[in-house]
C-alpha cells in the first residue's frame, strides 16, 4: 500500500456499473471473457430498461394527483414527470445478488416516456412492446452483440402479445 493509496477514491457502484457497460462497448475479439462481459451487461440492461418502464409508469400516478391538487389549489401544475441522470442505474436481481445496472441516458429517456405514455394510455401494450424492442436492438447494435451470437436485450418481453393487459411479470 502506497503512501497516497488512503486518500484514492473507492468506485461506487454507479461508477463501476457505468465502467462496466463502457467497457463492453469498446471490447472486441474472440475470447470467452469478452463474450461473457457482453452477455452480463446485456442482461443487466434488459432488467434495467424494464425497471425504467416501471418507474415511468408509476411517475404518472402521483403526478395526476399532483396536477389535480395544484389546480384544485390555484397553482400551476408541476412539470410533467420525466428521466433524470439517476434514472439511468437501477438496481437489479442477478444471479450472484443484487447489483446496480446502467444504460445511457438516451435509452433511459426513451423508456421512462414510453411508460409514461402507456399508463396515460397513449400507446397500447403491442406499441409499448415494439417500441421496447427497437430500443433493445439499438443497444444490441452499439454492444456489437450480433458478432458474439448473444441473446440480444429484449425488455418488456413480460408484455409481449397480451394486448393492453400487461402480464403478471416473473422475475
Amino acid at each position: 500500500m502506497g503512501l497516497f493509496d488512503v486518500f484514492k477514491k473507492k468506485e461506487g457502484p454507479k461508477a463501476q456499473a457505468k465502467k462496466a457497460y463502457e467497457n463492453a462497448l469498446r471490447l472486441s475479439g474472440e475470447s470467452k471473457a469478452v463474450r461473457a462481459v457482453k452477455v452480463r451487461v446485456a442482461l443487466r440492461a434488459t432488467h434495467v430498461l424494464d425497471e425504467i418502464f416501471d418507474e415511468g409508469v408509476r411517475s404518472v400516478l402521483g403526478y395526476d394527483e399532483d396536477v389535480m391538487i395544484a389546480v384544485a389549489g390555484g397553482e400551476s401544475p408541476p412539470p410533467v414527470p420525466k428521466a433524470s441522470a439517476e434514472t439511468c442505474y437501477k438496481k437489479i436481481q442477478t444471479s450472484e445478488g443484487k447489483a446496480i445496472g446502467y444504460v445511457p441516458m438516451k435509452y433511459a429517456e426513451t423508456m421512462f416516456s414510453l411508460g409514461v405514455q402507456f399508463q396515460k394510455k397513449k400507446v397500447s401494450a403491442d406499441e409499448a412492446f415494439a417500441t421496447a424492442q427497437q430500443v433493445g436492438q439499438h443497444m444490441a447494435t452499439d454492444l456489437k452483440l450480433s458478432a458474439y451470437a448473444v441473446q440480444p436485450i429484449e425488455p418488456l418481453s413480460w408484455m409481449r402479445n397480451d394486448g393492453d393487459q400487461p402480464a403478471k411479470r416473473s422475475r
